[in-house]
Formats: C-alpha cells, structure tokens, sequence
C-alpha cells in the first residue's frame, strides 16, 4: 500500500474515530471547556456537526485531491509549527489536520483560549498512529531552537510582528522560515432576495460564536434598507436565541454606539446584547452588523476598502462578476477543504 493512501486512510479513521459521540476523551474536553465557561456547549456541538457532516461527506479526500497531494509530493520530514486562535471552538481544527495530512511533523502552539478541544484531536492522532510526530503546547517557548521549516500563524494583524520577533529570540523557526499568516476578521452578504430560508441563514451566519469568526457576518449590504425588514429579522434573531442563547455579552461600547446612533438619528436596531445599524463604516465593534443598502457595485467597492479584512463573501445564489462567492448557508458550516485567506493549508505547506 502506497504511503499516501496508508496515511489517510488512517487519517480518516482516527478522525471519525474522535468524533464519536461515545469517544470518552472528547466528552471530557467538552465538559472541561463547559465547566470552565470557555465556549457555550451550543457552539461546541455545533461545530462537532459540521465536522462529523464534513468527514461523512468525504471531504478529507475531496481536499487530498484538490490540494494534489501524493506519494511523491508532500511534506514528509518537514516541521511545521502552527499557532492556533483561540476565538471559536476548534478554530484550529482545519489547520492542525491540513498540516498533519500534508506528511509534515505537526508542532502545535494552543490557545488558552481552547485548551482542551484541539488537543483531545491530537491526542487521538498520537493514540492511533505514534510514528505520527505529534507537539503541542500552551507556552511557545516549548518550542526553542525548534527550527521550523514553516509558521502558521492565525490571529490579529496587529500580533504578527511580535510573534515573528518571539519566534526569532526562541529560534523556533529556522532562518528564512516561510510564515503562513492569516489575519481576516470577518465577511460580507449580499442578499439580492428576502425570504424565510435567507432570514434564517443570515440569522446564523451573523450570531453564531457572538459573531466573532472569521467567518461571521458583520456587513450585510442589499437593496432594501433595515426598516424594510426589520421585524422580521427581529423575530428570526429572537427565536435563534431561544435555542443558541448568547454567551458572551458585550462591553459598554455597545450601548454608547447605540445611544450615539440615537442622538444622530441612524436607523438601527437594537437587541440590547447585539447591534444592527445602518453604515458602511469598517465594522470595528464586538456583537456589530453594519447594514448597507446598495447593490453588486457596492459589495465590490467594500470589498476593496476592507481588503484583507474581509475573510469571504456570502451571496444567496447571485453571482458577482469579479469576486469569489460562497452560500450563505455554509457561512457557520464550510467544508474542510474551505481557504482562509485564499490560502489551502496542504498545499501552502507542501510548496
């Protein structure tokens, strides 16, 4: 049997194998993380979902071959160290498997944040396979005089500097390392329809983690204005909280941008723990959805001037001539083989 198919193969039986439901080192990282208030068990299950749906579906052979990995081209006998967000349940999910299934040895800084969900994957991976280079940790400075050959970093824009020079004093990536870095903060939708279907899949592609991926809805721009619908988006976001309660509750800022709206007469609407305004302001506050009303041209010209911000771009099913799309129903559900920052992991750490 040829290395690469022993290798996914294998790769794909430990995954499933951590995803059951009866797997007793998951369920004890998923109370630890709920006992600890890390992330609301709504989210945490949530994520599973997709996950299971994702390896079901097959999409970890859909990725080997879109990101034409084989025996011969791979990244075996290469170090990888990867620094993990933690801002969502197993964010660093996709990336600790891309690395792992490219062959490379898998060197994982984890976030405090999430201590306990991506490392109960590793471990499984290390249970089932040993010969599998597998370390992680929470401290970076396990990993002095590592030497990596490359760095996946995710995380804020404003971090990467110090992070590189930390890096650098710890020798833990070799001189000349290629750095991997990702840094979008949020995506757009463009609603050229409105229906029950859309109300819903806006509904989660907005609240769902606070909001706070990547991933996450903060700008929706369509031709009709927030007052066209704004009892029923109320009521969709309502009945999405009886079920996905919010579980992190904003600061102060919130409640002045709402009282400043108010004072200059900005159509808005106001959830107490979540704000919708109308703006095509760059989105720059926590549990905040800037609506736009505007057409094609104005998704293409926020894209422009949000640049590298913008993670993806959501529509019903229209197309728009020049930027790449995705449904907005997969916007809190994308498969595994999705590109954060337009970059496939595999083949980023393959070349």
């Amino acid at each position: 049997m040829s290395w690469k198919k022993a290798h996914i193969d294998h790769m794909i039986g430990a995954t499933k194998k951590w995803l059951d439901p009866e797997n007793p080192h998951l369920q004890e990282a998923i109370s630890k993380t709920a006992s600890e208030g890390l992330f609301s068990l709504q989210d945490v299950y949530h994520q599973l979902s997709v996950l299971r749906g994702n390896v079901e579906n097959g999409d970890i052979q859909e990725w080997v071959k879109r990101a034409e990995l084989s025996n011969e081209q791979n990244a075996k006998v290469r170090k990888v160290l990867c620094l993990h967000a933690g801002n969502l349940p197993l964010v660093g999910f996709q990336t600790a498997l891309g690395v792992i299934l490219s062959g490379a040895d898998y060197y994982g800084k984890v976030s405090r944040k999430d201590p306990y969900l991506l490392s109960s994957f590793l471990e499984e991976i290390q249970r089932s396979d040993p010969e599998q280079k597998i370390s992680y940790s929470r401290d970076l400075n396990s990993f002095e005089d590592l030497k990596a050959d490359k760095v996946v970093f995710a995380g804020s824009e404003e971090s990467v500097s110090d992070v590189k020079a930390e890096i650098k004093r710890l020798k833990a990536a070799k001189q000349g390392a290629e750095y991997i870095i990702r840094t979008a903060k949020f995506s757009i939708a463009y609603l050229d329809e409105w229906n029950a279907d859309v109300r819903q899949d806006l509904t989660e592609a907005m609240l769902r983690y606070g909001g706070k991926g990547c991933r996450s809805v903060a700008v929706v721009v369509a031709p009709f204005g927030l007052d066209e619908v704004r009892e029923e988006l109320k009521q969709a976001i309502n009945s999405y909280w009886k079920q996905n309660p919010q579980y992190q509750k904003p600061t102060s800022d919130l409640k002045y941008q709402y009282a400043y709206n108010e004072g200059i007469q900005q159509n808005q609407l106001w959830l107490n723990d979540f704000l919708i305004q109308e703006s095509e302001e760059l989105p720059d506050t926590d549990f905040t959805v800037n609506w736009v009303n505007g057409g094609k041209d104005t998704v293409r010209d926020l894209r422009i001037s949000f640049g590298q911000m913008v993670q993806s771009v959501y529509t019903c099913e229209e197309v728009i001539e020049g930027i790449d799309t995705e449904p907005l129903s997969s916007a809190q559900s994308p498969p595994l083989y999705w590109k954060p920052d337009g970059v496939d992991v595999i083949k980023a750490v393959v070349g």
